[in-house]
């Protein structure tokens, strides 16, 4: 039944979307229709002038308009036209590649567009329209000056990451979409093609689980972001290092271990909580479980490595760094930061470092206010715990770069 139901929607959405393009066809078609007509009536007709006494000539008197007004007529003309026609064809180009993108047949790429297009008529709503129709979204808040509450769409796709407010908290939602933006929704497009239906298996602390936005954090997001499946088994306050009265990250692996679960790919992040009572360790030299230490950062962080690859030898993982954090000394924050990224690479983890790679210092008070979750007691925000803004700017880039790379 669940299945019957999955092939009736997806039959709609492709309906709806034909009916779509069939529409802005028939514009087009009608445009042409129009300004074949005009000209034809203006070639027949010829311009009509009047008589000495004020009747009607039987026969067009000579054209007295001066060559510079009927050149900028011309001109304007002309203009108008290919405007129009750009207008339709870009918004029709678009929802082509959409449609490319959701029923893909015979080996059809999604289109490329040439240098230098015009997409003056397609707009940062209009691709929000399109999209949250198209992938069925669900509606999402997103925070931005001078966005419509009321507009769903558009606040979803923020969300999401496919359109980020500047520095004032704008998102400009009738700001016509550029060449370069248009490139990456293209990008966006083959994805989504690429990553629908896979799965993902997350472990972590807060940062992962997503306490700074409502629960919904980095695996949940680009789950709803691409159609795939979530299983996320992170925990906030959790530790690489075993530690009383802790959820540790070698814990959850054990347990999602006695679940069916089959991955494309796996997530995990860790370490925050570690540096502020957990011991650094020392690193080991081989691979043999029964050396690492595992109330130490170092020996918690390896035996997670070994497990995951213990359990899904075959499956991808990365390994997210968290940003840079204004309530964690700076020492050990770069300290236990890059010995994660090197057992990163001794255990043939792919890793992410949003701390160098991504501008998320939330020692900057206007960073920290702008992108984690504001608290009441503090006065301003934690600087800690992104909100969806803080995900979509800083973390999901980059994490879908790695993750669409890894799973081309």
């Amino acid at each position: 039944m669940q299945a019957g139901k999955q092939m009736k929607n997806r039959f709609l959405k492709q309906k709806k979307l034909i009916w779509i393009i069939c529409i802005t066809a028939l514009a087009i078609a009608m445009g042409c229709v129009f300004a074949a007509c005009s000209s034809a009536q203006a070639e027949v007709a010829g311009p009509v002038t009047a008589s000495p006494d004020g009747q009607k000539a039987d026969v067009a008197a000579p054209d007295v308009q001066t060559d510079s007004a009927k050149t900028a007529e011309e001109n304007y003309s002309r203009w108008l036209n290919s405007h129009y026609s750009a207008k339709i064809y870009t918004q029709e180009m678009w929802l082509t590649d959409l449609l490319k993108a959701l029923y893909p047949s015979n080996g059809n790429s999604i289109g490329g567009s040439a240098e230098g297009q015009l997409y003056s008529s397609l707009t940062r709503r209009y691709v929000a329209q399109t999209l949250f129709n198209a992938f069925d979204y669900q509606p999402k808040k997103c925070t931005a000056a001078d966005l419509d509450r009321t507009d769903a769409a558009l606040s979803t796709l923020v969300y999401y990451g496919f359109f980020i407010p500047d520095e004032n908290g704008k998102v400009y939602p009738d700001a016509a979409i550029t060449g370069e933006e248009y490139q990456q929704l293209l990008e966006e497009l083959r994805r989504y093609t690429r990553l629908n239906g896979k799965t993902v298996l997350a472990f972590g602390d807060s940062i992962m689980y997503g306490r700074g936005n409502n629960d919904n954090g980095i695996a949940d997001m680009i789950c709803e972001k691409y159609g795939m499946r979530s299983i996320d088994h992170s925990v906030s306050g959790a530790t690489f290092a075993e530690y009383p009265r802790r959820n540790v990250i070698p814990a959850q692996i054990e347990s999602a271990a006695k679940m069916d679960i089959d991955p494309d790919i796996i997530l995990i992040n860790g370490g925050t909580n570690d540096m502020e009572f957990i011991p650094y360790g020392r690193p080991t030299d081989g691979y043999d479980a029964q050396d690492f230490d595992k109330k130490t950062y170092a020996g918690g962080f390896e035996y997670a490595a070994y497990l995951l690859q213990h359990y899904w030898q075959d499956t991808p993982v990365i390994y997210i760094r968290a940003h840079n954090m204004a309530t964690v000394d700076d020492e050990k924050e770069q300290e236990y930061g890059e010995l994660a990224i090197t057992l990163s690479e001794k255990w043939r983890l792919n890793a992410v470092d949003v701390y160098n790679d991504a501008d998320f210092s939330t020692e900057k008070p206007e960073i920290r206010d702008a992108y984690t979750i504001y608290k009441k007691k503090l006065g301003h925000a934690d600087g800690i715990h992104p909100t969806a803004l803080g995900y979509a700017k800083f973390y999901l880039p980059l994490i879908c770069d790695e993750l669409a790379a890894i799973l081309a």
